[in-house]
């Protein structure tokens, strides 16, 4: 008994390890990205970006994805930029950001820099906390006192 416990015990422990090592990874090359200009000709500069990734074939994309990127463009407006892109049309953009799955979504700031590449479908809460952490607090401020008027 004590055994079968034990081996429980170090797996569960080399699961923690794996996960730890996987963050860790692609918070490393979260960093790197910062240094190469990836969407250049492709999200204009000046505002955040969402770019979603999706394949022909997704139905999470078309389904889940979609909506919550429109989602998403109603509630920010003008503040951030919502693309998609096809990624077999883009396939050194997958590879260097390490997308593993379609719906991939990653999320710009205003320089055009990598600041969250999401695997998998990501909600329109994520993607919306996400956005609003790279706008300047003017912005934040402008879009409180919109929500809080009840003429708008």
């Amino acid at each position: 008994m004590i055994e079968r416990l034990f081996m429980i015990g170090a797996l569960a422990a080399g699961l923690g390890l794996l996960w730890v090592g996987v963050r860790s990874w692609q918070a490393y090359r979260l960093r790197a990205l910062g240094q190469a200009p990836l969407f250049a000709g492709i999200v204009p500069l000046g505002r955040p970006a969402v770019v979603a990734f999706s394949t022909p074939g997704c139905r999470e994309c078309r389904a889940r994805q979609a909506p919550a990127l429109a989602q998403l463009a109603t509630i920010m407006g003008e503040q951030v930029v919502v693309t998609t892109l096809s990624a077999p049309e883009h396939p050194q953009l997958v590879g260097q950001l390490g997308i593993l799955t379609a719906p991939a979504t990653v999320v710009l700031d205003s320089n055009g820099v990598v600041r969250h590449v999401n695997q998998g479908f990501a909600d329109t809460a994520t993607l919306t906390r996400q956005v609003r952490a790279l706008l300047p607090q003017a912005a934040l401020s402008s879009d409180a006192a919109r929500a809080a008027s009840p003429n708008t």
